[in-house]
């Protein structure tokens, strides 16, 4: 991740260039993040609201 870029940019640029067609690999590789970062970028717009929503609504 470029230095000043918060990790919502990151997740939507990620997404951006999943949908023209970039594999998961050239992923992590163009932008220096591993297999969980893209897969969790791909499956939420928000980085990390997930879990802290799961936990508080058990």
């Amino acid at each position: 991740m470029p230095p000043g870029q918060s990790k919502v940019e990151l997740y939507a640029a990620l997404r951006r260039d999943a949908r023209e067609g970039m594999s998961n690999r050239a992923l992590e590789r163009k932008y220096r993040v591993g297999w969980g970062t893209v897969q969790k970028a791909l499956s939420s717009a928000w980085p990390g609201l997930g879990d802290q929503w799961n936990s508080q609504y058990r």
